[in-house]
C-alpha cells in the first residue's frame, strides 16, 4: 500500500473511532475497561449490572461474494475468512479482494463492495445503519426503509448522510484522489470541516484536498464499478411473489429478499402463510450447513442455500403432508429480531445426563415449530426473549416439541470444527432420544481455536488453546480502534483538514456537544421529509442506452473492457410502513415484565394465523408493483 495512502486511512481511523463512541462515559475510562467474555457457563441476567448487556437484535447477512471476503471485529488484530449468510452486526469490518465483490444485506437493502474496498459496520440497529467507506468504493442500493431509520457513512474528508431509499455509490478516495459521492436516486449531504453540500438524483459530490477540503456538485460520474452494478440489477421475478400477507414482514427480515421467485407459497389452515423450500425428498432443516461460533451469540447456523438466511434465523419451521414448510412467525412493526439458530440442543452420550457443556461424544439439535419459544443458549434479558418470542412463551420438554421426530446428531468433534454436515448430519434413534438431556442456558459445546468464526481476540477471552490451523484471511493493516462503546447514540464527529496532513496529529472535531445518555435510553424516532419536501429528483436513466460520461484521471478505478451501457430502472413506489406510534411500543423498550405462558392450541381448535405482538396495528399492507432486485 502507498504511503499516500496510508495517510488517508489514517483520517478514516480516527473518524471511525469517534463514530464507534456512544457517548456513555469519557474515552479514556472506556479504553481501560476489557472487553466483555462471552459467557459460557448459565447466563443469568442481572439487569443492576452496566456491563450486561443483550446481543443485537438486528443484524444484517452476507448475501453474495466472487473472490476472497475477510472481516474482523472490534479489538482483532487478523482477518478471518467470511463466507455468505454469515450474519453481519455492529463492530464488523469488511475487506474484498482487488478481484472480489461481495454483498452485505441489511433487510432489502445491498451493500455492495468493490474489489480493494473496505466497509466498516460502525452500528446497525432499529434506528438505521452508521458506517465507515474506509477504502476504495462501495454501492448502497437502499429500500424499504422503516420511519425514523437513517443511514450515515463517513467517508475519509467527511461524513454523508442518505436521505432515504436510492442509488448511492461512494467512492472512498486518497491523498491524490478526491472522496466522489454520486446520487442515482434519492438525497444526500456532504459534511466535512467548513464544508457541506447537498446533492439529489443525478449528481456527484466531489470533495478533494489534504490541508484545506474543496468540494463541489456536478452531473453524476459513472466509474466502471457502478456501471457494473447498474446492469448487474434485475426486476424481482413476477412468478412466486412473497404474499401480500406477510410482504412486508419478510422484506424486513436479511434474506427475505431471496425468497422472490423461489419455492412456493400457500395457505395453511393453522398456521397462516407458510413457505415451502426448492429441496430434494427427505430433506430437513439444519442438515445443510456448518456450525460457527459468531459472537457475542456463539453458535450460529450457517446454511449453504443462497435462501438460507431468513428461514434459519426467524420464524419456525413444521412438517405438513409429508413437506417442510417455513412460517414467518409474529407480525411485527419494524424489523424483526435475529436468533442465531432456532433449535433446541440435547446432549447424546457422555455427559448428557449432567446437563453441561459437551467435549465428547454426540451433540443433537431440534428445530423449533410454531408457538414454541427460542431458548438462548448466551446472556439474555426478559426483554430481549420477549422480543426474539414475541407472545408465546409456553413450556415445552424434548419429547412435547413438535419436531422431535427431525432431532439431528452430530459428533462433538464435527461441531468444533465447523465441518459441513453433509456426509456427518444423522437422525437421532429412539434409544438415544430417550437418554437425551436439553442443554439450556449455556453454550452446549466448547469451542476450539479451529472453530469458523473463533478469532484470536475470542480465542482470547476464551482461554482456548492456540491451533496451527487457525482461520486467517488476506487483507490491509488493521487500523487501531482507540476506545470503543457500545455503539453509537450520540452525534457523528467529523475529521478536521489537519487530520490529512501527514506531519500533524489528526484532530476531530464533534458536531456538537451532547452530555452522556444512559445505556438504556434510544433517541425519539425522526420521520424522513415528506416527498414535498425532498429535491426533486432526476432519474440519469432514459428509455434507451446512452454512453457513459467520462470521469477524469483522478477519478480512476477505471477498467478497461467494461461496457460503458447504462440500463434503464424504473422508480420504485413507496411501501406504507408502520407509524411512528407502533414503532416506539418495541417490545425492547417496555418495562420488563413476568413472562406469562400462553394457552397451548388444543386439537381440533385451529391455531391463529399469525402472532400479533401488544402493539396498535399497521394499515393492511397493500401489494405494490414488482420492482427490482439486487442479485448481488
Amino acid at each position: 500500500m502507498r504511503l499516500p495512502y496510508r495517510l488517508l486511512h489514517l483520517a478514516t481511523t480516527v473518524a471511525t473511532a469517534a463514530l464507534l463512541w456512544d457517548g456513555v462515559g469519557a474515552i479514556a475510562a472506556v479504553a481501560q475497561q476489557p472487553p466483555l467474555p462471552l459467557v459460557l457457563g448459565q447466563p443469568t441476567f442481572d439487569p443492576s449490572d452496566p456491563n450486561q448487556m443483550d446481543p443485537p437484535v438486528r443484524v444484517g447477512r452476507i448475501a453474495d461474494t466472487t473472490g476472497t471476503l475477510s472481516f474482523h471485529n472490534r479489538g482483532d488484530t487478523q482477518w478471518s475468512p467470511v463466507n455468505i449468510n454469515y450474519p453481519v452486526s455492529s463492530g464488523n469490518s469488511f475487506w474484498a479482494e482487488p478481484s472480489a465483490t461481495a454483498a452485505l444485506e441489511v433487510s432489502a437493502s445491498r451493500i455492495v463492495l468493490a474489489g480493494d474496498s473496505e466497509f466498516d459496520v460502525a452500528a446497525l440497529d432499529a434506528n438505521g445503519l452508521r458506517g465507515v467507506a474506509a477504502q476504495g468504493e462501495t454501492y448502497f442500493r437502499m429500500r424499504d426503509l422503516a420511519p425514523g431509520e437513517t443511514w450515515t457513512v463517513q467517508t475519509p474528508r467527511g461524513l454523508v448522510r442518505f436521505g432515504g431509499a436510492g442509488r448511492y455509490d461512494i467512492i472512498a478516495g486518497t491523498t491524490e484522489q478526491p472522496t466522489m459521492i454520486t446520487v442515482l436516486e434519492g438525497a444526500a449531504t456532504i459534511e466535512g470541516a467548513g464544508l457541506s453540500l447537498q446533492l439529489s438524483g443525478g449528481q456527484t459530490g466531489t470533495v478533494s484536498g489534504t490541508d484545506a477540503f474543496q468540494g463541489n456538485v456536478g452531473p453524476a460520474q459513472f466509474s466502471p464499478f457502478l456501471t457494473q452494478r447498474l446492469n448487474a440489477e434485475r426486476p424481482r421475478p413476477t412468478a412466486a411473489l412473497i404474499p401480500t400477507q406477510v410482504e412486508a414482514q419478510v422484506a424486513n427480515m436479511p434474506g427475505g429478499d431471496a425468497l422472490y421467485g423461489v419455492g412456493t407459497w400457500n395457505e395453511a389452515p393453522q398456521y397462516g402463510q407458510v413457505w415451502y423450500p426448492p429441496v430434494s425428498p427427505g430433506w430437513v432443516p439444519y442438515r445443510e450447513g456448518n456450525w460457527a461460533y459468531v459472537a457475542p451469540w456463539g453458535w450460529t447456523w450457517i446454511d449453504n442455500a443462497p435462501w438460507g438466511f431468513a428461514p434459519f434465523h426467524y420464524g419456525r419451521w413444521i412438517e405438513i403432508g409429508n413437506r417442510w414448510a417455513w412460517t414467518p412467525g409474529a407480525v411485527l412493526a419494524g424489523p424483526p429480531a435475529y436468533a442465531p439458530a432456532l433449535v433446541t440442543f440435547i446432549g447424546i452420550g457422555a455427559g448428557a445426563a449432567l446437563g453441561g457443556t459437551l467435549t465428547s461424544g454426540s451433540i443433537g439439535w431440534i428445530p423449533l415449530g410454531p408457538y414454541e419459544p427460542f431458548r438462548p443458549w448466551y446472556q439474555a434479558s426478559p426483554a430481549y426473549l420477549r422480543e426474539v418470542n414475541g407472545n408465546y412463551i409456553n413450556n415445552f420438554t424434548i419429547n412435547t416439541l413438535v419436531n422431535r421426530g427431525a432431532a439431528t446428531a452430530i459428533p462433538v468433534t464435527a461441531m468444533t470444527d465447523s465441518r459441513p454436515m453433509r456426509g456427518l448430519a444423522r437422525p437421532v434413534s429412539p434409544a438415544e432420544f430417550a437418554s437425551a438431556r436439553p442443554i439450556v442456558g449455556q453454550q452446549p459445546v466448547r469451542p476450539t481455536a479451529a472453530t469458523a468464526g473463533v478469532t484470536p481476540l475470542i480465542a482470547r477471552q476464551l482461554n482456548l488453546a492456540p491451533a496451527a490451523g487457525m482461520r486467517s484471511a488476506p487483507g490491509p493493516a488493521i487500523r487501531p480502534s482507540g476506545a470503543r462503546g457500545a455503539g453509537f447514540a450520540g452525534p457523528i464527529a467529523i475529521p478536521t483538514p489537519n487530520a490529512m496532513q501527514p506531519n500533524r496529529p489528526a484532530v476531530i472535531t464533534p458536531e456538537s456537544a451532547r452530555p452522556p445518555q444512559p445505556a438504556v435510553a434510544r433517541p425519539p424516532p425522526v420521520l424522513p421529509p415528506s416527498p414535498a419536501e425532498l429535491p426533486q429528483v432526476t432519474t440519469p436513466y432514459s428509455p434507451e442506452p446512452q454512453p457513459i460520461r467520462p470521469i477524469s484521471p483522478i477519478q480512476a478505478n477505471s477498467r478497461p473492457g467494461v461496457p460503458q451501457v447504462i440500463t434503464p430502472h424504473p422508480a420504485e413506489p413507496a411501501k406504507p410502513r408502520p407509524s411512528d406510534a407502533q414503532r416506539s411500543q418495541r417490545p425492547g423498550a417496555q418495562p420488563t415484565q413476568p413472562f406469562r405462558a400462553g394457552p397451548r392450541p388444543q386439537a381440533g381448535v385451529p391455531r391463529p394465523a399469525a402472532i400479533r405482538r401488544a402493539v396498535p396495528q399497521a394499515p393492511h399492507p397493500v401489494q405494490e408493483p414488482a420492482h427490482e432486485r439486487s442479485p448481488g
